[in-house]
């Protein structure tokens, strides 16, 4: 478009790009002005794609550069007063940024100079100045300028309390608010959906999901990668259960052959014990101890936790053993 080429900042970094866009027809000049699209977007002469990509950080970082006051001329006056001296007032000062739905706005402080041009109705049009890296993401909104050269497609606020071209009612349908929210309702649930969108996106990295999954397609990824942990923590969990148990089993036959050198058991008893004492080792030590003593000239021990047998020197097999317990106990029948 003749007369709408870019203007080069020196920068060796970033190119600052002039794209254009209509003012609304009003008596007074706006307080807020549509500065940038959302999204993806190209002037009308086919410059770009340009992308805005994390509105907060851009925001932060061009009123970090600007001092909290970003310049609004007149035909980029300012650009070539650098370039060939001049001088280059001010129109007004954008000392505010928002990012809302549609994009980044500025709030304009109005100078006087600003007010009798607008009286005038002198311009059309606005065009924003902004910088871009090598992917075409932009990365500062540097000034903006008055122009009768529009180039971008942008909406308007004409006053604070009107929502970018559309009604409220239909924004707060849109965000699933009811009818006649105020406009502090509206905003709050664009600031949610804004946390969500990037939420959206945080656990989209994190799954390893594209960008552009669905949220429905998101839950179903979650549940499934929730299942498959479950799944896996659930055979952790049996398998240390089946390492207890085998740990208290051992415990277990270790405590009954210790008892059987002191307490005569039988192998029924001594099965029923074994069970009972990896369950309740107190109650089965209370049944052991009520048991009849093993007699001291009799050495025993116990195998397996279930049979009870005299050792090697004790005289014999187990047959034996029932003599030497009756000879022990004064049972035997004298001839």
């Amino acid at each position: 478009m003749a007369g709408c080429l870019p203007v080069w900042h020196h920068d060796a970094m970033n190119a600052l790009l002039h794209f254009h866009t209509m003012l609304p027809d009003s008596e007074t000049p706006p307080e807020w002005i549509h500065l940038l699209p959302a999204g993806v977007f190209r002037g009308a002469d086919g410059r770009g794609p340009y992308r805005l990509e994390n509105p907060d950080a851009l925001i932060r970082h061009s009123m970090e550069i600007e001092h909290g006051k970003i310049l609004l001329d007149e035909n980029h006056i300012t650009d070539h007063a650098a370039k060939h001296g001049g001088s280059a007032p001010a129109m007004a000062w954008i000392v505010e940024l928002q990012s809302r739905a549609d994009g980044i706005w500025g709030r304009a402080d109005w100078t006087k100079a600003g007010d009798d041009v607008w009286e005038k109705k002198s311009y059309r049009g606005l065009s924003p100045a902004f910088a871009t890296n090598t992917d075409g993401v932009v990365t500062r909104i540097a000034r903006a300028s008055l122009t009768n050269l529009p180039n971008l497609t942008l909406t308007h606020l004409h006053t604070q309390s009107e929502n970018a071209g559309m009604n409220p009612d239909d924004i707060a349908r849109l965000l699933g608010l009811p009818q006649g929210s105020t406009e502090s309702d509206i905003r709050a649930a664009l600031g949610r959906a804004g946390s969500a969108l990037t939420l959206h996106s945080q656990v989209t990295e994190l799954t390893g999901l594209p960008a552009s999954t669905s949220t429905d397609a998101l839950v179903t990824g979650l549940r499934a990668k929730q299942e498959t942990v479950s799944t896996h923590a659930q055979q952790q969990i049996d398998g240390l259960k089946k390492q207890l148990g085998e740990v208290r089993e051992r415990a277990s036959q270790a405590w009954l052959e210790t008892a059987g050198k002191r307490k005569v058991i039988s192998e029924d008893l001594g099965k029923e014990l074994l069970t009972l004492h990896s369950q309740n080792p107190d109650t089965a030590e209370m049944i052991v101890n009520g048991l009849v003593d093993v007699p001291k000239n009799v050495t025993m021990h116990s195998r397996g936790a279930s049979k009870i047998q005299p050792t090697a020197g004790s005289g014999g097999v187990a047959s034996d053993l029932s003599s030497a317990m009756d000879d022990a106990l004064g049972l035997t029948e004298k001839k």
